[in-house]
């Protein structure tokens, strides 16, 4: 019966998050209190021993830095001088569009910064250029998830340590890699069957891009040592992202009361909260019933399209960062375990971790709503929620089958 209730309290949790708009974070944090100490026996020490504590250094380090990237120009002016090189073409535009956000993704900012920003730039140039605004925002949205999971990206980093966290191991850039080409497979499909190849030949106007600042090329000089030091210096990239940071403070380059308040602190709080609860679920049996029921409703050969169906479904209402990844990526050893090992905890938490991100650009989720709040004026936002609704459960049937073939061919294992 407790193993029940702590299961019923994660899905209460998001339910009254959506429903009354407070952080799901914030709640998980309560109901982690109550649960454990009345029902776990725990003090408010071990609770407090559950906060992921490398997790939200690395993460605020991260975003802390690419803050001061946003606030100062950079990262616009950078994206506005290779939307330039297209020459007004606008099939080039469409594509550049997708590989800017999948590189500025990648690099660290992550697929929601890279979205935010891309997003209203590529949205008015193709309302005013006459290009499908839902292509526009599938590839923009895709793009910065393919990045997202960069192992420098907070989502990257998010899974990563939930995987370290849960013994499933190191994973290094597998997560980044069967993300990336899930998604450009995916987004090449939809591209080729929404007609994009159509635009070839046909030109738009695009602004030509300011010259950098003093303070941007800092900043961009900063951007590639955090890359260089993490990849061949191996660094921590929380205190590479604030000891860098400071640097820029330090040397003017970024203002850093506007960079504090730039973190995603709503995002930080909502991914540690929510493992805290977790961690309490574990402790009182929870984790390990959805570890069974798992296991009997899958085997070595349905787990990958099972475990890709329920993520990506979870993960069109709810947080793939925040609340699927910190649900699910707990159950993955134990399942393995349950199914012999036909499928590794490895496989298991990629495949929560691409087909959660996949599905993000549903508009009840993260990326979808920060599609429609770029719109244009005078746009139907009514008609492209639905369509991207629709596009996000096609997302979803897609990865679902890609990954359990991938699979089935022991590509992955």
């Amino acid at each position: 019966m407790i193993e029940i209730i702590s299961l019923l309290s994660i899905l209460v949790a998001i339910i009254i998050g959506i429903a009354t708009n407070i952080n799901v974070g914030f709640i998980a944090l309560v109901f982690a209190f109550f649960l454990g100490t009345t029902l776990g026996g725990l003090s408010p020490n071990t609770i407090i021993g559950f906060w992921p504590l490398n997790l939200f250094f690395t993460t605020v380090g991260v975003t802390l830095f690419f803050s001061i990237a946003k606030i100062n120009g950079t990262l616009e002016n950078l994206s506005t001088m290779i939307i330039y090189r297209s020459k007004g073409s606008k099939i080039k535009i469409q594509i550049i569009f997708f590989v800017l956000s999948l590189g500025l993704a990648s690099i660290g900012p992550g697929n929601i910064s890279a979205a935010a920003l891309l997003l209203p730039i590529g949205l008015a140039i193709a309302y005013q250029s006459n290009m499908s605004l839902l292509l526009m925002s599938v590839l923009i949205i895709q793009g910065s998830i393919a990045g997202g999971l960069s192992p420098i990206a907070p989502n990257g980093i998010v899974a990563l340590e939930l995987a370290r966290l849960n013994n499933v191991g190191e994973l290094g850039i597998s997560i980044y890699l069967l993300n990336m080409i899930s998604i450009v497979i995916f987004s090449t499909l939809f591209f080729i069957a929404m007609k994009g190849y159509k635009m070839n030949g046909q030109k738009t106007e695009v602004s030509p891009p300011l010259p950098f600042t003093y303070e941007q090329k800092l900043t961009l000089l900063s951007i590639l040592v955090l890359i260089l030091w993490v990849i061949f210096g191996k660094a921590h990239v929380g205190f590479a992202g604030f000891t860098l940071a400071v640097g820029l403070f330090f040397l003017k380059a970024g203002n850093q009361q506007q960079a504090v308040q730039h973190v995603p602190w709503t995002t930080i709080l909502q991914i540690c909260g929510a493992a805290v609860l977790i961690s309490v679920v574990g402790e009182l049996g929870g984790i390990q019933m959805m570890t069974d029921f798992l296991a009997k409703i899958t085997n070595g050969q349905t787990a990958v399209f099972i475990i890709s169906i329920l993520s990506g479904t979870m993960a069109t209402f709810a947080s793939a960062v925040g609340v699927v990844m910190p649900t699910l990526i707990p159950t993955t050893v134990a399942l393995s375990e349950s199914l012999n090992f036909a499928v590794s905890p490895a496989v298991l938490t990629m495949t929560i971790a691409v087909a959660s991100h996949m599905t993000t650009m549903s508009p009840l989720s993260v990326m979808g709503a920060l599609a429609l709040g770029s719109l244009p004026a005078g746009v139907d936002e009514k008609k492209l929620f639905k369509k991207m609704y629709i596009v996000a459960f096609i997302a979803l049937a897609f990865v679902s089958t890609f990954l359990g073939l991938l699979h089935r061919l022991g590509i992955i294992k």
